[in-house]
């Protein structure tokens, strides 16, 4: 049973019971004193009131929490420019694809609406040639000593952003990484 079933029975509980103990109460009231007192069907009045709010705060929908995140990162191309781009978060679990296309000299990218989970970033040129990853050699430095190529998984929480993935591994041999799923 889902949270808001649960609260809405408890709620419409609430009320059957509050409005048998005024009744109850109306009624011993009456037995002790001839006539009630002249406020009495204001207060009844009111709080029904009180209870009708209450059932429908319980019913409008409360804020969520988002489902889904976001990876951002830097881009960079060894060349003088850098060229438009696809760049491509792959759900590890799914291998599902998700990507964000790039201009010419784009300096920054943003991939939203991933859900939870890891994935891979890729950034492949327009016309499928070259590659760049978010790899081991990218956190070593891009140096001559960093030989490891391999691709860094990338954690995706809910409404959060994953920032600074940078599919900047431009060097890894040309089976390293997938081929553009989503050319």
């Amino acid at each position: 049973m889902t949270p808001y079933k649960t609260n809405k029975l408890f709620l419409l509980s609430l009320l059957a019971l509050s409005v048998i103990g005024c009744n109850f109460l109306a009624s011993l009231f009456r037995q002790a004193s001839p006539t009630p007192p002249v406020d009495f069907a204001a207060t009844q009045t009111a709080f029904a009131a009180s209870i009708r709010q209450t059932l429908e705060a319980a019913q409008s929908p409360s804020p969520s929490v988002p489902e889904f995140g976001s990876i951002r990162g830097n881009l960079s191309y060894p060349s003088q420019f850098i060229p438009p781009l696809r760049v491509v978060a792959i759900q590890l679990a799914t291998q599902e694809a998700y990507f964000v296309d790039t201009v010419e000299n784009q300096t920054s990218y943003q991939i939203d609406n991933l859900p939870p989970g890891q994935y891979h970033v890729i950034a492949y040129t327009k016309d499928g040639l070259l590659a760049g990853g978010y790899t081991q050699m990218v956190p070593c430095g891009l140096s001559a000593e960093c030989t490891d190529h391999s691709l860094i998984p990338v954690a995706v929480q809910p409404g959060q952003v994953t920032a600074d993935i940078d599919p900047a591994d431009w060097y890894a041999p040309v089976d390293a990484f997938p081929p553009n799923p989503v050319p």
